[in-house]
């Protein structure tokens, strides 16, 4: 078998795994792909196989999902929401990689750029990107040490953020949701997540004015950001700072001359 009657035997096959309910007629499908006679005969005797195959490959695409979003999977079985994201995201057919590591960023990327849900829930892409960014920041890879930095802030120095660690802005409470109260309050919300030396990710939540001095004072004089933002105190400043670089969020600091 080879050329075109292969390639539409392989798109069934597809179809079989990714469509909706529609697809769990093998031989419908068959028809509907217009197999020639043996295919479908063959597909006929083998109706029943299928459709375990069809559930059991589900069941494999979806279990990273189960295992990356339980508070977003919460939020969608109180509404009994989860069977239509999940179809819709199947059949969207946006998992494009061979690693079951990729199908969590698939879904999430899928969120954003669709907008599901949205509507019903504005912060469901948010508490889907921090839920996914806690295991991508645990697992993040380890790599060769970068240039010395110093363990001690200087004035005159700039920040440098370990390459695990990761700032970020939210719209809603996130990180206080849980499987048994999934929907977070609405409140700008600033975290640093970052991994600390058992390799757990830890977060913790930020003033507008910590947030504002990590983002900027990687380019610019610790001092000088820390003026600008209110932060009179240098010494309680550079003590914030010393300790963040000790449970592991910040690699150290380097002089910006």
């Amino acid at each position: 078998m080879a050329g075109p009657r292969l390639l539409e035997l392989q798109r069934t096959l597809a179809d079989l795994i990714l469509e909706g309910e529609d697809a769990a007629d093998p031989e419908r499908l068959a028809a509907r792909h217009g197999l020639e006679g043996a295919d479908q005969e063959a597909i006929r005797r083998a109706s029943q196989g299928l459709l375990s195959y069809r559930e059991l490959a589900r069941l494999s695409l979806l279990e990273p999902i189960a295992d990356m979003f339980p508070v977003t999977l919460a939020l969608l079985d109180a509404a009994g929401a989860r069977a239509e994201c999940l179809d819709a995201f199947l059949q969207a057919r946006r998992v494009n990689s061979p690693h079951y590591r990729d199908i969590a960023p698939a879904f999430l990327g899928w969120l954003v750029e669709t907008g599901w849900g949205q509507a019903t829930w504005p912060f469901l892409s948010e508490l889907a990107h921090f839920e996914l960014l806690e295991v991508l920041v645990a697992r993040y890879p380890d790599g060769p040490a970068g240039a010395a930095l110093r363990r001690q802030p200087l004035d005159a120095d700039g920040l440098v953020l370990d390459p695990a660690t990761r700032l970020v802005a939210y719209g809603h409470a996130v990180h206080r949701a849980t499987e048994e109260a999934p929907i977070p309050r609405a409140e700008s919300t600033y975290l640093l997540a970052f991994r600390d030396a058992r390799g757990d990710c830890q977060v913790l939540e930020l003033s507008d004015a910590t947030a504002a001095l990590l983002s900027q004072a990687a380019t610019r004089p610790i001092a000088e950001v820390a003026r600008e933002l209110g932060l009179q105190d240098l010494e309680a400043t550079r003590a914030l700072l010393t300790d963040l670089r000790e449970r592991g969020a910040l690699a150290g600091f380097r002089s910006l001359n």
